[in-house]
């Protein structure tokens, strides 16, 4: 299945927050918070730890447009 056909609109407020508490990958991730989840947001060719990009995101509303993997929504737009 090609990644175009997996790909979902979602729409959620981004937040910064604890994730995977505990573990050897814990950090305050940016996080999309929708009415199905929290899921970390990751954009495509992006540094997965820190990206500049998403941080100007947390605190809004947005619709993007991805593929969730797990716990991660890789972003193509938003």
């Amino acid at each position: 299945m090609a990644d175009s056909e997996r790909e979902k609109r979602y729409t959620g407020d981004v937040v910064r927050k604890p994730f995977a508490t505990g573990s050897k990958s814990q950090r305050n991730a940016v996080m999309l918070s929708t009415r199905w989840g929290d899921f970390v947001l990751r954009r495509v060719n992006a540094h997965a730890l820190v990206d500049p990009e998403l941080d100007k995101l947390v605190g809004k509303r947005i619709r993007v447009t991805g593929i969730v993997h797990r716990h991660t929504l890789t972003i193509r737009e938003w």
